[in-house]
Order: C-alpha cells, then structure tokens, then sequence
C-alpha cells in the first residue's frame, strides 16, 4: 500500500493523472483588449470605493443591461445603473474595497469580448446599517463574488461592458 501511495502521489505531482492544460494564446488585439478590460475592472471597483458614480459613464454603455443576480431584477440603461450603485454606495459612513482578483477573458472579437469575473467586496460599516440582509455594526463584512461581463469596444474606440450578470454573491462572513 505504501508504494501504490507514493506511486499515486508522484504521478499527481507529475501531472500524468490531471486533465491537460490547453495552451492560451492571445493575438496582439486580443492582449490590448484585455489589458482594457482590466482598466474597466479597476475603474469599476475605484468608481464604487470613492463614491463617484458619474465615473460609471465611462465603464458602461449608455444602454448596457445589468441583471442583478441574486433575484435583483435588470436594470437598463446608465442611468438606472448609476442610480442603482448610488442609493447602495452613497452612505459615506460605509467604507467599502473592491477588488477583481481573478478574469478569464474569451470570444474575443475586432469589438466585442466576454469574461468571468471573481471579485472580493469588503464592507466596513459605522454606525449601524443594513445592507443584503447583513446588519453593519462596527464591523467589517467580506463577500466573494462572481460576475459575468461583455465588453464592446464603442466607435470612439474605447472598451466598455454591455452587459453584466451578477453580482452573484459566493460566500460572505463578518469579521470583527
């Protein structure tokens, strides 16, 4: 038993036993497209921690679709997106950090593209506040998420996401 342990346990460090790796190869375009979707990403996440909403304009298009996640119905249109992260963003005792730790961008067109998002949102709410059925009381509160975006490349050339599914909430724990 000892051996067929080891045995196992070198063929999974030599990889033998797990599935093959497909190479990714990004075109020049490509590379340039997803460096932009990274700007957006980081935008999006500064746009929310700091409060300014009009920034949003330049992360969505005037007609992009959000659908919510989390039974949250679509919001349509810049506006009502602005609107929507405004009325959860704009307790300025909430102090929040965003971040986008992980994208997988694919289907890469001249102007379109798609990519699966995980985000980290750390919430530290003073005083007392009630947010997505969590009671903020001096006290932080992590969420993991997950979000699915397509991107457009708009006729002036800049990157913008379209459409946005989620944020679909993974996990969440208060920490105090």
């Amino acid at each position: 038993m000892q051996t067929f342990t080891t045995l196992l346990f070198s063929l999974l460090l030599s990889g033998s036993l797990l599935p093959q790796a497909t190479s990714i190869r990004l075109s020049p375009r490509d590379a340039v497209t997803l460096g932009a979707i990274n700007q957006l990403n980081s935008l999006f996440s500064f746009a929310l921690d700091e409060k300014d909403f009009d920034a949003l304009a330049d992360v969505y298009t005037t007609d992009a679709v959000l659908d919510g996640g989390g039974g949250n119905a679509s919001l349509v249109g810049l506006p009502a997106i602005q609107a929507f992260y405004r009325d959860t963003f704009q307790n300025t005792s909430l102090l929040t950090e965003h971040t986008i730790t992980t994208v997988y961008a694919y289907n890469f067109t001249q102007t379109t593209a798609k990519a699966k998002n995980y985000a980290d949102a750390l919430y530290f709410g003073n005083p007392a506040q009630l947010r997505n059925g969590f009671l903020f009381r001096n006290q932080s509160v992590v969420f993991r998420e997950r979000f699915d975006r397509e991107y457009v490349k708009e006729k002036n050339g800049e990157w913008k996401i379209s459409r946005q599914t989620g944020p679909t909430s993974l996990v969440g724990f208060v920490a105090w």
